[in-house]
């Protein structure tokens, strides 16, 4: 009797640690459109790898690095390499690029005027209050001539600008007043009729039902260098989920689900 005890014991505890290990999913961060819904596509091609996973989503910039720092996710999914470099100097994040999967072009917006043609020559652009967008987004009111950046500048003179010091590095037609407002919140400016024009990342655009394409003044081009990241800390970068996730990430089913979904407002690398 005392044998049969003990051996059902033995087999309760065993049962109880699978059960953990069954509970112990991999969690990653993102931010929702279209981050969110891309790794939920994911799912099922990890599936077929032997992963599951949760994602986890944020409606900011900060804690996805920061939860990821603290080891509440195994990666995120949601910045650009500037921002990674910019955060991880800032915070001393010891994390990694693992790879590149798409661009999300940032688009001019404005609820008073339907050009370019139309800003008025006192212009007021809301702008993200990340030191890590500034330089491209001064770069794509270049393109669209809105300012002429001055010869020889570069991206770190536009990054350690003070905001009132940014008319230093450009000359315009325009007396341009930048207002930075927090990333979240460029859409919330927009629908208030904030500003004369908002410059609103795509993310935030789409998940905030924008259509890039029709409600633009105008969109940064396609060739745009700020590639979105599946990011893990230094540490986890061989990791099988890890490099599985990567994998399916920038296979042809997800960039050709990117390209039917977004149409154009989301480009996939590959």
């Amino acid at each position: 009797m005392k044998k049969l005890i003990i051996l059902s014991q033995i087999l309760l505890f065993a049962v109880l640690l699978a059960a953990c290990g069954q509970n112990d999913t991999y969690k990653v961060g993102a931010t929702p459109l279209p981050h969110a819904e891309i790794l939920n596509e994911a799912k099922s091609y990890m599936e077929e790898k032997g992963f599951e996973y949760e994602v986890v989503e944020f409606t900011d910039y900060i804690l996805p690095n920061s939860s990821l720092a603290s080891k509440e996710l195994i990666a995120n999914f949601y910045q650009h390499l500037p921002y990674l470099e910019s955060q991880m100097e800032d915070h001393g994040y010891d994390f990694v690029n693992v790879g590149g999967v798409h661009v999300e072009p940032i688009g001019i917006y404005s609820k008073d005027y339907d050009s370019i043609e139309e800003l008025p020559s006192d212009l007021e652009l809301i702008i993200s209050n990340s030191p890590s967008d500034r330089p491209r987004l001064l770069k794509m009111l270049d393109e669209n001539g809105i300012l002429f950046l001055n010869d020889g500048v570069e991206n770190k003179d536009i990054e350690a600008a003070s905001l009132n010091g940014l008319s230093d590095l450009f000359t315009s037609e325009y007396s341009l007043t930048f207002i930075e407002i927090d990333a979240a919140l460029l859409y919330v400016n927009y629908d208030n009729y904030s500003g004369d024009a908002v410059l609103i990342n795509g993310n935030y655009a789409l998940d905030n039902g924008l259509d890039p394409f029709t409600d633009t003044l105008a969109l940064e081009g396609s060739a745009s260098p700020y590639v979105n990241i599946l990011v893990s800390r230094s540490e986890d970068e061989n990791d099988p989920f890890i490099q599985a996730l990567i994998e399916v990430l920038q296979s042809e089913e997800i960039g050709a689900f990117i390209e039917e979904t977004y149409e154009g407002a989301v480009i996939p690398l590959n």
